[in-house]
């Protein structure tokens, strides 16, 4: 795999019923995440004009250590909660740092 790091943004829309449970499961995301060894940063924030959306801005020291976060209990967890818990999944974008 390749040694570039990755960055990258996932987003979730909170169902309004279940806006807290996902906020908290989410908190908890952070303080295993940062954890871990291959982590760069993983930044958690609420869209500005729509308090249900929130946005992991996050930062891996390449492929590996992202498909080691993707394996833990906690990722596995919150994708398979996803449906429950959000309004349309988990979308997933990669950036490419250009400045």
């Amino acid at each position: 795999m390749s040694n570039q790091e990755i960055i990258m943004c996932a987003r979730f829309q909170a169902k309004k019923e279940k806006l807290e449970v996902l906020k908290e499961r989410l908190l908890e995301m952070v303080e295993f995440t940062s954890k871990e060894e291959g982590n760069l940063f993983y930044n958690l924030h609420v869209d500005s004009k729509d308090s249900t959306i929130f946005y992991f801005l996050e930062g891996w020291k390449n492929a590996e250590a992202l498909a080691f976060h993707d394996q833990t209990p906690y990722v596995r967890a919150i994708i398979a909660d996803a449906p429950e818990l959000t309004v349309d999944g988990i979308k997933v974008n990669f950036m490419t740092k250009i400045s």
